[in-house]
């Protein structure tokens, strides 16, 4: 992944790499998660509670870059839109453009949703 604001490939190997990436994303999408917690997840990367709390699954850890940051604005995107309708696709391009194909490469092997 390329941190947009460095130009710099990042690979987050850490938790506390991962919690770093999405309080840079919060800014950046000016959205406020009550809560954001990393944790052990076997069915889902991520979910979004309508209260606002965030969780990650730990699993983020051993993926690319590049699915790892559309991840992050995917799940952080459901705090202002809480469907994957027009306007949720229409942010995503804004945020990430190329969302569309880190998706259709992770897809080929993934096993979970969002």
């Amino acid at each position: 992944m390329i941190n947009t604001s460095t130009g710099k490939a990042i690979n987050l190997q850490t938790k506390g790499q991962l919690k770093a990436e999405i309080a840079r994303w919060t800014d950046i999408m000016k959205v406020k998660p009550v809560q954001i917690r990393i944790q052990r997840m076997t069915k889902k990367w991520a979910s979004c509670s309508s209260k606002g709390r965030v969780c990650f699954s730990a699993d983020l850890l051993q993926e690319s870059g590049a699915f790892q940051e559309y991840v992050i604005v995917h799940e952080l995107l459901h705090l202002h839109v809480p469907n994957h309708g027009k306007l949720f696709k229409s942010l995503m391009n804004a945020y990430l453009p190329g969302w569309e194909a880190i998706l259709a490469e992770r897809n080929g092997s993934a096993t979970r949703s969002l």
